[in-house]
């Protein structure tokens, strides 16, 4: 994979929303060495983005729900 290919991963990583940044992250990590050079492209903004996004993915959060729907 070519430096451009990694700097795309890393800007679609970055843009999408947190189920299509987990399933990219996924896939990625299925490769050690890709997920560590991607990772190193990151800055540090964008790592704690991710996590969030993940974080978000695994609790089925949609960052757009309104959570005060219980008080209508």
């Amino acid at each position: 994979m070519t430096a451009n290919d990694i700097k795309q991963l890393v800007t679609s990583l970055t843009q999408a929303n947190p189920s299509e940044a987990a399933r990219i992250w996924v896939n990625v990590a299925a490769n050690k060495s890709l997920a560590i050079q991607v990772h190193e492209q990151l800055t540090q903004e964008e790592r704690q983005g991710l996590a969030s996004k993940l974080v978000q993915a695994e609790k089925g959060e949609n960052p757009k729900d309104n959570k005060n729907n219980n008080l209508i």
